[in-house]
């Protein structure tokens, strides 16, 4: 160890990587690849975090798939669709760095230039081979989006791989992962939960405070700490301060509480794009019992179905991208003084009931033959209206005693009308449903030769179906503002020395973007990649 690691230190290593999704496997993949020794710190009592509850999809700029298939993505381009979809307000197709502040540039541009190299390094080592996922962005109408289909990609899976019977989707791709890592020599520790960083005189980061079962140790790191840790979804104290409108719960690992923000605090780290997160919508019912929920609502199932709010009107484009559609729940009305939209409620009717087309995103419509008790139907929207009220009432204390207006039936069956009319003419005036490249691709085929697959009218008669949504994010997407290398920076904008980040636990270079399917965990593992390679070349530190 030497001279200045004491005895106290329990461990030393090169490089200390906290959390094992991701982003913290693509840092210790890249740090044991570049020759450091690594140790991978994990709060929970298995690996994968919010990775492993995800659909395992990488989106990747000009990755090693597109190149394969002959697909250009024009790196001017694509810095264009990065930039003016994560930071609107900012952008500057003219200016230089396309008018976002120096080191917000610096970040995109890292993205789209490193993302090859850590795929390409991850396949050359056998950790995984690549497909191509046929999916296009979520803002492939854009006009600067011209590649707007290829940067999904995915974990192959083996021979003779079993669905159902083997690891499919996030799961998969944490145990190659996971693999790859540990055929280098890295090793994991479970109920491993990082408490403070060690900091010499000098401000160097030296090490870490662990709390490992009941016993608490010091780790050493010779050269850095990367985190890799997650969000804060499930700090309720958190989630209440900084998102900008309000969140139930989620899909992130129950552990995703925030550790790396408080951290990152108390470190001096500069702060940013605390305000977003990566939106959905959840049913309420499974929210009531348990914040931490494995189903969101991916894309709304049904033609003949509608959200509307609690005066009972349409708000949204219902088969918009979950990060889009679930914006909505955040819009507060000053007038009233409320946030009209923070429940939804999604209307359907048996023509959506008993299709038995659909099923990977049927969710939270059931398969044909079975029942959900988070479903309330009734035969007219009177008597759905008063099922509603009476549910809502039991829901109080998670929602604020969040009702329907007198006139929401009423309301209702006006909005009917005009969807039905609407829906015969194909065309979505008022939200454009079904015009993009990605709801047409999810759309499935149109029922009864309507001209827009994702429209149909109601029947004039019910039985009428209703499932309650309330706001949800995957995880949230901000904390300590990193670099290029994903180097965490202090609050003048200088590197906190040894000190890295990457995923949902720092300010994502996404902003307010969610590029397209994969977009989180792509994201996540090329900037672990960056941070553990980087890590793994700097000189060696010591305590004093």
């Amino acid at each position: 160890m030497g001279d200045s690691w004491g005895s106290e230190w329990e461990e030393v290593v090169d490089v200390v990587v906290v959390g094992s999704g991701a982003a913290g496997f693509g840092a210790a993949f890249a740090a044991a690849r570049a020759g450091a020794s690594v140790i991978v710190l994990e709060k929970a009592a298995f690996i994968g975090g919010t990775t492993a509850r995800s659909g395992g999809v990488m989106w990747v700029c000009n990755n090693p798939v597109m190149k394969a298939q002959g697909l250009e993505d024009d790196r001017a381009a694509a810095l264009r669709y990065l930039a003016r979809t994560a930071y609107p307000t900012q952008y500057n197709p003219r200016h230089d760095t396309l008018g976002l502040p120096h080191n917000r540039y610096k970040v995109i541009e890292a993205f789209y230039d490193r993302g090859t190299e850590a795929l390409e390094e991850a396949v050359a080592a056998g950790m995984m081979e690549l497909e191509a996922v046929p999916y296009p962005d979520y803002y492939a109408h854009l006009p600067e989006d011209e590649a707007p289909w290829g940067r999904c990609i995915q974990a192959k899976y083996p021979p003779g791989h079993r669905p159902g019977l083997d690891p499919t989707g996030g799961q998969f791709l944490v145990d190659r992962l996971r693999s790859g890592a540990e055929s280098l020599g890295t090793r994991t520790v479970l109920d491993a939960e990082v408490v403070h960083l060690v900091r010499n005189s000098s401000g160097d980061v030296v090490g870490v405070e662990v709390r490992i079962g009941r016993r608490t140790a010091l780790i050493g790191a010779r050269k850095g700490v990367v985190f890799g840790s997650g969000g804060f979804l499930h700090n309720p104290d958190y989630t209440r301060e900084f998102l900008r409108g309000p969140v139930l719960g989620g899909a992130a690992a129950e552990e995703a509480t925030g550790d790396f923000l408080r951290i990152g605090i108390e470190a001096g780290a500069q702060l940013g794009n605390l305000a977003h997160a990566w939106w959905a919508q959840g049913v309420l019912d499974m929210l009531a019992r348990n914040r931490v929920t494995s189903r969101d609502v991916y894309s709304p199932y049904g033609d003949s179905m509608i959200q509307v709010n609690r005066y009972g009107r349409r708000a949204v484009n219902e088969k918009s991208p979950y990060n889009e559609r679930g914006q909505v729940h955040a819009v507060w009305d000053s007038v009233r003084g409320e946030y009209p939209n923070l429940l939804m409620y999604m209307l359907f009717d048996d023509g959506v009931l008993l299709n038995p087309e659909g099923s990977r995103f049927r969710f939270p419509v059931p398969p044909v033959g079975e029942t959900a008790d988070y479903i309330v139907s009734a035969s007219t929207w009177d008597a759905l209206a008063e099922k509603l009220r009476e549910k809502l009432r039991g829901f109080a204390h998670v929602t604020g005693g969040a009702t329907l207006d007198d006139d929401w039936a009423a309301n209702v069956r006006h909005s009917v009308s005009r969807w039905n009319e609407m829906a015969r003419d194909g065309v979505d005036v008022d939200f454009h449903r079904g015009e993009s490249p990605i709801e047409q691709t999810w759309a499935g085929s149109s029922r009864n030769g309507m001209r827009n697959a994702t429209m149909h009218p109601f029947t004039e008669s019910g039985p009428y179906h209703c499932v309650i949504l309330a706001p949800v994010g995957l995880d949230t997407k901000g904390g300590p503002v990193t670099d290029e290398d994903a180097r965490v920076l202090d609050t003048m904008g200088e590197p906190i020395p040894g000190l890295y980040g990457a995923g949902n636990c720092v300010a994502s270079p996404a902003g307010q973007a969610y590029w397209g399917p994969g977009g989180t965990v792509g994201m996540a593992f090329i900037f672990g990649f960056i941070a553990g390679k980087h890590a793994a070349t700097q000189s060696e530190r010591r305590p004093d």
